[in-house]
């Protein structure tokens, strides 16, 4: 595969480096009651891991969907793919509610997020051209690539 550097990015580098290196959010309910309805990035952190990076139209929307069990959220179902081994066929429900759920849940409590402002037209391309960059762990295409592979017939 190819490795891609920041100096990729061109002109958006700088909002790349402005993604990962500002100030870092607890991913709570208390951590994200501020975000308002903006359109922008948003980049999730283990420690110093980014291990998801989305574009949303809504911010706010995007966070309380993270955190609300009940909801079903991309992230929420990566996690429970990626770190509690659920099968990818019912990863998403699991992940909705039930005992799944809550341990994604605890699992999503101990993440940091942070967020940058991007133009909604280039919001999609964005997300392509970053996740290239960071290759997260939960929607990274390292990871999207072992999901694929796992999900082949026996």
């Amino acid at each position: 595969m190819t490795q891609f550097s920041t100096s990729d990015l061109g002109r958006w580098e700088d909002t790349y480096r402005t993604l990962v290196a500002t100030e870092r959010h607890s991913l709570t309910p208390d951590g994200t009651w501020m975000l308002g309805d903006k359109p922008g990035l948003l980049a999730v952190f283990d420690g110093e891991e980014m291990v998801y990076l989305s574009a949303t139209r809504n911010l706010a929307k995007a966070l309380q969907g993270v955190l609300r069990e009940g909801s079903e959220q991309e992230m929420r179902t990566l996690a429970a793919i990626v770190d509690l081994g659920v099968p990818a066929k019912t990863a998403a429900a699991r992940a909705r509610s039930g005992p799944t759920a809550q341990r994604v849940t605890k699992l999503l409590a101990r993440l940091v997020y942070s967020v940058a402002q991007a133009p909604v037209p280039q919001l999609e391309a964005l997300e392509g051209a970053f996740l290239a960059i960071a290759d997260p762990r939960y929607n990274g295409r390292t990871s999207l690539a072992n999901q694929a592979i796992d999900r082949l017939p026996r």
